[in-house]
């Protein structure tokens, strides 16, 4: 039987549309990302779909969209569905980087995939982690699945589900607005990618999606 994982974003957060890395610098929502979380909640109660599990990135700024989204329903925190580790680069403005260590700046950029700040890990690394925790997420609960997670996060497991280019290089070309929406269908083997950074469940589910086999 076919199962849905609805793959969410968290609202925005205080540092707003900053050009920052933001990695596990713990920071909460601004007004506009409650609003966000808000409008989660009202996308799921209107679209009358049924939520078997809710699991969620233990950092504050998804703790607090699943906790507005979903307020009268248990949630699972887990640190495995953190942001990427951005280490010594965590919290800095890109300009701050670019300034003050123009050659780390550049090697992240030549090599998006493998390239680890001190104390942090590299994207591709990021995109292990999360393939593990959706496997275990899938195959340990049933029903549909929400998972609230970050940008960078899901960017790196929607390019391992769509087959991307190992390399990564186009991982920033997928799209993640504060409180999208990203739907997975799992078919009891094989997973599907239905719809990317919506604000909306009211998608047709198609027979032609893109399919991730493990």
């Amino acid at each position: 039987m076919k199962r849905n994982i609805y793959i969410l974003r968290h609202g925005e957060t205080e540092y707003g549309r900053e050009k920052r890395y933001l990695g596990h610098t713990d920071c909460g929502l601004s007004v506009k990302g409650i609003n966000d979380a808000k409008q989660l909640a009202r996308i799921f109660m209107e679209s009358g779909v049924i939520i078997n599990n809710i699991f969620s990135s233990d950092l504050v700024r998804c703790k607090s969209t699943v906790n507005i989204a979903f307020s009268d329903r248990e949630v699972t925190f887990l640190e495995e569905l953190r942001e990427i580790n951005m280490g010594n680069l965590d919290g800095l403005t890109f300009d701050e980087v670019k300034n003050k260590d123009p050659e780390v700046y550049k090697k992240r950029g030549e090599n998006i995939a493998d390239f680890i700040p001190l104390n942090g890990e590299s994207f591709r690394s990021c995109q292990q982690r999360a393939i593990k925790i959706l496997n275990y997420i899938i195959y340990s609960t049933k029903g549909n699945v929400v998972i609230c997670s970050h940008a960078g996060f899901i960017r790196a497991l929607l390019c391992s589900l769509l087959n991307l280019d190992l390399d990564l290089k186009n991982i920033f070309n997928i799209k993640q607005d504060y409180g999208c929406i990203n739907i997975i269908s799992f078919d009891g083997s094989d997973f599907f990618v239905e719809g990317i950074n919506l604000k909306t469940l009211s998608i047709k589910l198609s027979p032609g999606s893109l399919q991730y086999i493990k």
